[in-house]
């Protein structure tokens, strides 16, 4: 374990605490916003703050205009919280398949980049349907952690629209990718949407420890380098049924929406 200089003093530490409002690094005397001038410190409110502020400079910096248009107060269905909505919505389609069909449920929801144009809202259902019992299963389980901490991070509204456009990409993608290499077999899950989510996190919350196999801990940016490395292998190999161009297109919007995020800072 190496030790971590603080952002204000400079004192080294092996335990720094990391500030969740500004990001900052710092020793137990500068923990406190208060104690380093915090430039995301500001109650109930989201702020557009600078992101590459030089750590000598941190003291100096104000915060700016205030988001309006990512209000607080969560009505109607995202006072659920969308994730939670989306957790459920996927458990009552996988159980559904079981009771009506795996096959009668694909035919109509999964994504068929043949019967994309007679049933264009397959690009959309599609990414709430599973294989089988461990693809749910391991799906649910990543979505429970990472997207109710997303959410929990950028808000309802936004962790939906980032969920969503990941997941229609993912689709997208794979729809030009199969005609590409004449793979035109359907295509389900929300590996892609799950993959936007990760990619944002790794971009906002960087300090997010993961573990891999569910012992092997990694930082999430690590674990994200990893599994893109394992999806470009796996497109170009094109040894499996897996959609890995799918997953590679959620990541990248993830990413995407990572940085345009990374200047709003969420106030808990």
């Amino acid at each position: 374990m190496k030790l971590v200089k603080c952002d204000i003093c400079g004192k080294k530490e092996y335990l720094p605490f990391v500030c969740k409002y500004c990001g900052g690094t710092f020793c137990s005397e500068h923990r406190l916003p208060e104690k380093h001038n915090c430039i995301g410190f500001k109650k109930d409110e989201y702020w557009n703050v600078p992101v590459k502020v030089k750590k000598e400079d941190r003291k100096k910096v104000k915060v700016t205009l205030p988001d309006i248009a990512f209000p607080q107060p969560k009505r109607g269905l995202a006072g659920y919280g969308y994730n939670n909505l989306i957790l459920a919505l996927c458990t009552i389609l996988f159980f559904a398949s079981i009771v009506v069909g795996r096959g009668l449920v694909a035919k109509y929801l999964a994504f068929d980049p043949v019967n994309f144009v007679v049933r264009p809202w397959q690009i959309f259902t599609s990414m709430f349907l599973h294989v089988d019992f461990d693809h749910y299963l391991i799906n649910m389980i990543v979505l429970l952690f990472f997207g109710t901490e997303l959410e929990r991070r950028v808000g309802s509204n936004r962790y939906l629209k980032i969920f969503v456009i990941s997941g229609l990409a993912g689709n997208l993608a794979y729809l030009a990718y199969a005609y590409a290499t004449y793979s035109l077999y359907p295509a389900l899950g929300a590996s892609a949407a799950i993959f936007g989510v990760m990619g944002t996190l790794a971009i906002i919350a960087p300090e997010i420890r993961v573990l891999l196999f569910f012992f092997i801990p990694l930082r999430i940016r690590d674990a994200i380098i990893l599994f893109a490395l394992i999806d470009i292998v796996g497109a170009i190999l094109r040894t499996d049924n897996i959609a890995h161009i799918a997953h590679l297109a959620g990541l990248f919007v993830g990413l995407y929406y990572g940085k345009k995020l990374k200047i709003l800072r969420r106030i808990y």
